[in-house]
């Protein structure tokens, strides 16, 4: 079980330091990221994953699955007790810091530092993060000291990361240390009430399908056989993503992610928009409608065939060679996301149209035929040779193998993004072919 945030044995502290004290949480709550902020309601976590534990062990305690069994006997730092050791590094400090924020530490110093918090304080619990490892792999300045915010900021982190994986735990129904999507989502669900960034998000979509689009992202790239590894959730980019929502929006963020209430409810908009005969799927014809033509009709149907007609069985029978809210979401990640290696997973078999393995000059003439056909139809110079870009385009992969190209060689160039778009898009070929134009343009705009 977690300790209290006060332990009934806690020696009294005198007035004068209880009142340093109480200026230093200000400077604790300022050093810590709101998204490394614990999780409410800890207690009542611990209660449920008990309650999980006591059901599975009632036949046989041999029964309890090991991740369960693992992730119960770490202890979790209170918000008062990691305060605790913030004080307890500043009173082991190096001398002549002008203030906490320049406060650094020497291995000694860091030693009986932990010494105070095991014996003085009764943390045991930190005891994984006062090791020569970790020492070792802070920043350390010419005399060997590292600083004490930094090394306290990891403590918060790691200690916000083991709640996180406690807390998703609860939903790992066979406790393998994985969660299915339907499990993901239920925590996500759970989760967005105490997510300022996506407040009102209920009087605009549900929050079962936000959920859903959420927990898709992370299955997209993570997710392994249908499941996807609580530890690679928590230690992830996209987990830091998700926990940026954890604050205020910014009116006008640079740069919108995934996990943004105006992302969600656009994906949302977009899909249900389409949906003209309002059955929750998408047919090829209203799947167009998305890009206003500018996909060749081959690449559709080989994205139909690859990813909607081939899983329909795993996404369920209703509306067959139409797609789901769920597959609208996977495509729009693997498009967004082409030199990524799950978005080049994805539409490498799309690309593959024999199914071999690799790609040849003949799956590349055949994909750019059609796009040379868009060419022409919208008014562009018909002398553009489908030759000349077949060869391009295997000078851009530079394959192993002269006449074949790997969905290995497609990750090594770099160029996947590139390759895939101008076979799937005329739009995309568009911008490759002007590409030195648009580039003079940006410099040129660049530099008023």
């Amino acid at each position: 079980m977690l300790e209290k945030y006060a332990s009934e044995g806690h020696e009294q502290r005198s007035s004068t330091e209880q009142g340093v004290q109480q200026s230093s949480r200000n400077h604790v709550a300022r050093q810590c990221y709101r998204f490394f902020v614990l999780l409410p309601a800890e207690e009542d976590v611990m209660d449920r994953l008990n309650n999980t534990l006591n059901m599975q062990s009632s036949t046989s305690s041999e029964r309890i699955p090991r991740f369960h069994r693992e992730i119960c006997s770490h202890n979790i730092l209170g918000q008062m007790q990691l305060d605790d050791v913030w004080f307890c590094l500043l009173r082991h400090a190096t001398k002549g810091a002008d203030s906490p924020d320049d406060s650094r530490l020497h291995y000694d110093d860091f030693c009986q530092a932990m010494a105070e918090c095991v014996d003085a304080l009764k943390l045991p619990a930190v005891r994984p993060y006062f090791t020569a490892s970790v020492f070792l792999k802070m920043r350390k300045d010419m005399q060997g000291t590292i600083s004490i915010p930094s090394f306290h900021h990891y403590i918060v982190r790691k200690n916000a990361m083991l709640q996180t994986m406690i807390h998703m735990g609860c939903f790992d129904t066979d406790g393998d240390g994985a969660v299915t999507e339907t499990e993901l989502q239920a925590y996500i669900a759970a989760l967005v009430p105490e997510l300022p960034g996506l407040r009102g998000l209920d009087q605009s979509m549900a929050i079962d399908t936000y959920a859903q689009m959420a927990a898709r992202k992370f299955l997209f790239f993570l997710g392994k056989q249908g499941k996807v590894r609580i530890r690679d959730i928590v230690m992830s980019p996209m987990w830091y993503e998700l926990m940026e929502l954890r604050v205020e929006p910014d009116p006008q963020p640079a740069q919108e992610s995934w996990f943004s209430r105006a992302t969600a409810e656009r994906m949302h908009n977009t899909f249900f928009h389409l949906d003209q005969d309002m059955n929750g799927h998408l047919s090829k014809q209203e799947f167009c409608a998305n890009t206003v033509g500018s996909f060749s009709a081959i690449f559709l149907d080989r994205v139909y065939e690859e990813h909607v007609t081939s899983h329909k069985s795993r996404r369920g029978p209703g509306y067959p060679n139409q797609m789901d809210f769920g597959a609208f979401l996977d495509f729009m990640l693997a498009w967004d996301n082409r030199n990524s290696w799950a978005g080049i997973q994805y539409f490498f078999p799309v690309l593959d149209l024999k199914g071999r393995g690799y790609l040849t000059q003949t799956d590349v003439y055949i994909f750019f035929r059609q796009i040379y056909k868009m060419w022409v139809d919208c008014g562009l110079y018909p002398e553009l040779s489908v030759e000349d870009v077949k060869d391009e385009v295997f000078d851009m992969a530079q394959p192993q193998h002269p006449l074949h190209i790997t969905i290995q060689d497609l990750q090594n160039c770099g160029m996947a993004a590139t390759i895939i778009g101008m076979l799937a898009d005329v739009n995309l070929f568009w911008e490759y072919d002007n590409r030195e134009t648009l580039m003079q343009r940006d410099k040129e705009e660049s530099g008023k």
